[in-house]
């Protein structure tokens, strides 16, 4: 007899329980984000800065930006979990769907000069080794990855 009623008992019971769950609460909507945006970075491995404004109307980002011209790259933008894409120039800018303005970046390469020394002249010593006679400084071209965050300021409202 006791078994009849206990599964539906258990079975109400997790239900009251998933019911009255404490602690869930819907997510803070996000601040209006329309409006136009200025953007200026100076990452110290790049001889130029990276310098823009960003639109943001509704579901809409409009980039343009120094270095320049700025094109949409529809191949990395595709679908809803993935940022707005642009390519200005050797520069990848990035805008996430739901909050572009706080979350943005950039990524490039450029190279760098590296000194390395090298030994430009070898001879035979009296124990028959070979040892470096003469020594020379050379400046080594190297790619390296360049990224960080952009920090937009609001410069104009939405109309």
């Amino acid at each position: 007899m006791i078994g009849k009623w206990l599964w539906p008992a258990c079975v109400m019971l997790l239900a009251i329980a998933a019911c009255g769950k404490k602690g869930a609460t819907a997510p803070k909507p996000l601040p209006m984000l329309d409006g136009v945006y200025h953007f200026s970075e100076r990452p110290p491995q790049l001889q130029d800065a990276i310098e823009g404004t960003l639109t943001v109307i509704s579901d809409t980002v409009i980039v343009d930006a120094q270095p320049g011209p700025c094109s949409y790259d529809r191949e990395q933008s595709w679908g809803r979990n993935h940022p707005y894409v642009y390519r200005c120039a050797e520069i990848t800018l990035s805008f996430d769907r739901y909050d572009p303005v706080q979350k943005a970046s950039y990524r490039t390469t450029t190279t760098i000069f590296e000194r390395r020394t090298v030994c430009v002249r070898y001879e035979t010593n009296s124990s028959g080794q070979r040892v470096c006679v003469q020594q020379e400084t050379q400046s080594v071209p190297r790619q390296i990855s360049v990224s960080g965050s952009l920090h937009m300021t609001r410069v104009q409202n939405p109309d």
